[in-house]
C-alpha cells in the first residue's frame, strides 16, 4: 500500500508590506477558529465571511472578525494571511498529511490579550444589562 504524501503548500504574500494592529489582531482572532485543525483556506473564507455550509455548521459565523475583509478578493485576504506567517505572528504544521495553522508565541501572546479583552466586554455588557445569570452556581 502507498504512503499518501502532505499536502504541499507556497506563502505568498503578493507584495504586502504592512498590516495594521487591527488586521493582524483579526487574522489571529479568525485563526482561534480553527487552530491545529484547519489551514489557509478556512481562514481565508472565516475573514471573507463565506457562506460555505461546512464552515457555517461549525458555528464561525458567530466569530467576532467573520467577514472582516469582506469587500476584498479571496486572493487578497490569502496574501495577508501569508503575510502574518511570514512575519511570525503564525506559523504551519502538520497533522497527519494536512497543513494546519498553529500560533506562534507572539502571535498566540497577541491573541491571549485580544480574547481577554473580548471576554471582558461581554461581562461588562451582561453588568451594564442587569443579567447576573453568569453569577447563578
Amino acid at each position: 500500500m502507498s504512503r499518501k504524501k502532505r499536502v504541499h503548500y507556497n506563502l505568498d504574500s503578493g507584495g504586502v508590506t504592512h498590516l495594521t494592529s487591527e488586521e493582524i489582531k483579526a487574522i489571529l482572532r479568525a485563526a482561534d477558529e480553527l487552530i491545529a485543525a484547519g489551514g489557509r483556506s478556512m481562514l481565508v473564507k472565516i475573514l471573507k465571511g463565506s457562506k460555505d455550509k461546512k464552515l457555517l455548521n461549525h458555528g464561525v459565523d458567530q466569530c467576532p472578525v467573520y467577514g472582516f475583509y469582506r469587500h476584498y478578493k479571496l486572493t487578497e485576504i490569502a496574501n495577508r494571511i501569508d503575510w502574518v506567517i511570514e512575519n511570525g505572528y503564525l506559523r504551519i504544521e502538520y497533522s497527519g498529511r494536512l497543513p494546519v495553522i498553529v500560533y506562534t508565541e507572539i502571535g498566540w501572546e497577541i491573541e491571549r490579550e485580544t480574547y481577554a479583552e473580548e471576554l471582558l466586554q461581554k461581562l461588562t455588557s451582561l453588568l451594564d444589562d442587569g443579567d447576573y445569570n453568569f453569577f447563578k452556581n
